[in-house]
């Protein structure tokens, strides 16, 4: 049973000031090395930033699938669909710098269940992004950084308090080859976060990203590595290998549960027009998962279950303002002595971009291990967000999602949120924010809450490159 906690604002605004700044200082050293979280589905590159050069020898830049997205070159701010410009986008100096800071009142609402009674939770969280952003000649180093820390009665508590840090490194970029090594790290004191959207979307790229919003009161470890290499076969046709490497942690004690991912994928793409690209895709997985709070009912017995997905792909440029990728295959499985299944592997993702606002939806099965449920069975995952720029200043979005495991009776959660921001002063980039969010989480896992939870956040963000120009 957790206690209510209560925080009352009695600092004034200097006080405060000076708490932020040395808690900059103070979580700096652990800047360690790590990826982007969320899972982007939205494979359209911006065309602005196509650099390519036009030549006519054997290694000169191929007309690539709709923006250069075989070769995985652009790199995603953390937890979002906009991509690092590679400019700096803050204070700092040289290539290091603060992209954005802010000040958050949370109050959290627990619904009363039949074993648990209703509970109420308040704090104040601090929040910042750091950015390494370097170019290596034609290669580029980029290491992000956001630290998070929360206080109530006057005492840093673990809820809310979260690290999560990236690493994208173009080892190698030439006309028709490319290669890319990026990992993430995030470790959540308490399995709960705040200031991140769930499905973000960037109507400009056509890019889909989303983010974990299954919350435990454990803690919650989790990394992810993967290495691309990417290479233009022809003017039309490309390929690219993906070897890659999952490993979560979570809960404590008795609860403990780890899974790991092994696995890789080989994806051949055909651009069959200025508008189409089709393609197929090969995936193939080792899910590992040990310890007594598994959600297998193991007892704590390692399983192993493995996968082999095989899918035809396609990426579409319906209209200006309308995008479509997706992907329509099989996946079949194994698991220690019971007899190969089948499932009916599938994925979606549409970015509508409308005169003043925007639409995004996304669909995907897979593993859980980075979505904060650690399982070796298969899960549906359906996000929609809609944004509307109401004016130039206030901008409002409103959205949803579902997430249920593939097997009958497992574990399923959903959500609806709202956000809104006002630009409060354009020129010092400051804008007022207020967040809710209504869960449920249904059932039998450890390590993650069950039941109705209402969550409320309100703050003040600095953040320059969110300004309209």
């Amino acid at each position: 049973m957790r206690k209510v906690i209560r925080y009352r604002t009695q600092s004034r605004e200097s006080i405060w000031l000076k708490f932020f700044v040395l808690f900059l200082f103070a979580t700096l050293p652990s800047l360690g090395l790590a990826q982007d979280a969320g899972q982007a589905t939205g494979n359209q590159n911006p065309s602005t930033q196509d650099n390519s050069k036009k030549s006519g020898n054997a290694e000169a830049e191929p007309t690539s699938p709709i923006g250069l997205a075989w070769a995985d070159s652009y790199i995603r701010r953390l937890g979002t669909s906009g991509v690092l410009s590679g400019n700096k986008e803050g204070v700092g100096w040289r290539d290091l710098y603060i992209s954005s800071a802010s000040i958050t009142g949370i109050v959290e609402q627990f619904e009363e269940t039949q074993t648990v009674p209703s509970t109420t939770y308040t704090a104040a969280a601090l929040q910042a992004s750091l950015v390494y952003d370097h170019k290596i000649g034609n290669n580029r180093l980029a290491i992000q950084y956001q630290p998070s820390m929360a206080i109530a009665d006057g005492q840093v508590v673990s809820n809310f308090s979260n690290q999560n840090t990236s690493l994208d490194w173009l080892l190698y970029t030439r006309p028709r080859w490319n290669v890319r090594l990026s990992d993430n790290f995030r470790y959540y004191y308490g399995q709960q976060a705040v200031g991140i959207s769930y499905l973000d979307v960037n109507p400009t790229t056509s890019g889909l990203v989303t983010n974990n919003f299954l919350d435990g009161p454990n803690r919650w470890l989790s990394n992810i590595t993967y290495i691309s290499i990417a290479h233009a076969l022809s003017k039309r046709s490309s390929i690219a290998i993906t070897p890659n490497f999952t490993y979560s942690e979570g809960g404590t004690g008795v609860n403990l549960v780890r899974g790991s991912s092994y696995g890789g994928s080989i994806n051949w793409n055909y651009r069959t027009s200025e508008r189409q690209t089709i393609g197929v895709q090969y995936t193939g997985q080792l899910l590992h998962e040990a310890g007594m709070g598994t959600s297998s009912g193991s007892n704590g017995t390692p399983t192993d279950t493995i996968y082999h997905t095989i899918a035809g792909t396609a990426s579409r440029q319906l209209s200006a303002t309308l995008f479509a990728s997706g992907a329509l295959g099989a996946t079949t499985y194994t698991q220690a002595q019971n007899a190969r299944q089948w499932l009916v592997y599938g994925s979606l993702g549409l970015v509508k971009q409308l005169k003043r606002s925007s639409i995004g939806l996304n669909y995907y099965r897979g593993d859980t291990l980075s979505n904060g449920l650690i399982a070796n069975q298969y899960a549906d995952r359906v996000d929609l967000i809609y944004e509307n720029q109401i004016t130039t200043r206030l901008d409002w979005s409103v959205g949803g999602g579902y997430l249920r495991q593939v097997q009958s009776g497992g574990f399923s959660a959903w959500y609806a949120s709202s956000h809104v921001q006002f630009l409060m002063a354009p020129r010092g980039g400051l804008f007022a924010t207020f967040d809710y969010f209504r869960k449920d989480q249904a059932i039998n896992v450890n390590n993650l809450f069950s039941g109705n939870r209402d969550f409320y956040a309100f703050g003040i963000r600095w953040q320059p490159s969110s300004v309209p120009h």
